[in-house]
C-alpha cells in the first residue's frame, strides 16, 4: 500500500513527500494477529497452522515481530507527527500480560501470551504501548473503534459491550463533535468503503477477506473533504 500511495521508494525508504512533511501517514491499528487460519498459514510458511504448535506458534511470531521492526525502520527518520500508528485492540492484546487471547473466526491468537508463546521484546512492546488512541487532523478524526473515548477503551467490557454497535445506530455519532469526518478501522468491510453515522463515519478495514485490501486518500479543505478510496476493494467470484 505505501508503494502504491507513493510512499516508498525502489530501495524501501520513504519518499520525499513523507519527509517533507507534504503529506501525513495514518495506521489504524492492529498491526498484529493475521484474521484467518490461512492467513496464519501464510505468516508462518506451513502448510496447515495450528496455533497449538510450538513450533507453527513461534514462526508466526517471529514473522510478525519482523514485520514490525520493518515498519519502525521505515517511520524512524520521518519528522515528529507525519506518521500515526492508533493503537487498536489486538496491538493492546498482544503487550498485556493479563488480558487472555482474542479470537477471530476459528483462530485463537496465542502469539506472547504466556502459558502459550514467548514474550514480546521489550522494544517492540514499549513502542506499541507508545502508540495513541485517536488523532485528529483538519478536523477529521481517527480512532481504531470509533468517535467516542470508551470506543477505544479495550478493557474487559470493551469485548462484554460491543463497542462497536454504534455503527449500526440511525444517529449521527459525530454530532455535538468538533470533528468534520470520521475515520475508523476495526469492523471488517467487504467491498471497501462503508459509511456509518449518517454519512459522517469512514469504516476502512477492508483487510481480511481473500486479497482484498483497502486505503484512502483524505484531502481537506475549507471547502469539503475529498476522499478517494484505492487499493483492491472487491475480490469476487459470481456464479453463473
Amino acid at each position: 500500500m505505501l508503494d502504491e500511495a507513493g510512499l516508498r521508494t525502489p530501495d524501501g525508504d520513504a519518499t520525499e513527500d513523507l519527509l517533507e512533511g507534504r503529506l501525513r501517514l495514518v495506521l489504524l491499528g492492529d498491526l498484529v494477529h493475521a484474521k484467518s487460519r490461512e492467513q496464519y498459514a501464510a505468516l508462518a510458511g506451513v502448510q496447515s497452522y495450528d496455533e497449538f504448535d510450538p513450533s507453527h506458534l513461534r514462526r508466526a511470531e517471529q514473522a510478525q515481530e519482523t514485520f514490525l521492526r520493518r515498519v519502525a525502520a521505515f517511520l524512524a527518520p520521518l519528522p515528529d507527527g507525519v506518521a500515526t500508528i492508533l493503537l487498536g485492540n489486538h496491538d493492546f492484546n498482544a503487550i498485556s500480560r493479563t488480558q487472555g487471547p482474542l479470537r477471530s473466526d476459528d483462530v485463537s491468537h496465542l502469539e506472547w501470551k504466556p502459558g502459550y508463546g514467548r514474550d514480546l521484546p521489550e522494544d517492540l512492546a514499549v513502542w506499541i504501548a507508545s502508540w495513541p488512541r485517536e488523532l485528529v487532523v483538519d478536523g477529521v478524526h481517527f480512532a481504531h473503534v470509533g468517535p467516542k473515548p470508551e470506543h477505544n477503551v479495550y478493557d474487559t467490557a470493551f469485548y462484554l459491550e460491543n463497542r462497536r454497535r454504534w455503527i449500526y445506530e440511525d444517529e449521527d455519532v459525530l454530532e455535538g463533535t468538533p470533528y468534520r469526518l470520521g475515520a475508523y478501522g476495526h469492523t471488517p468491510v467487504r467491498g471497501g468503503l462503508n459509511l456509518a453515522s449518517q454519512g459522517r463515519a469512514l469504516l476502512l478495514d477492508g483487510n481480511g477477506h481473500q486479497d482484498e485490501y483497502v486505503w484512502c486518500e483524505l484531502d481537506t479543505g475549507a471547502e469539503g473533504i475529498r476522499v478517494r478510496l484505492r487499493g483492491l476493494v472487491f475480490d469476487e467470484t459470481l456464479p453463473s
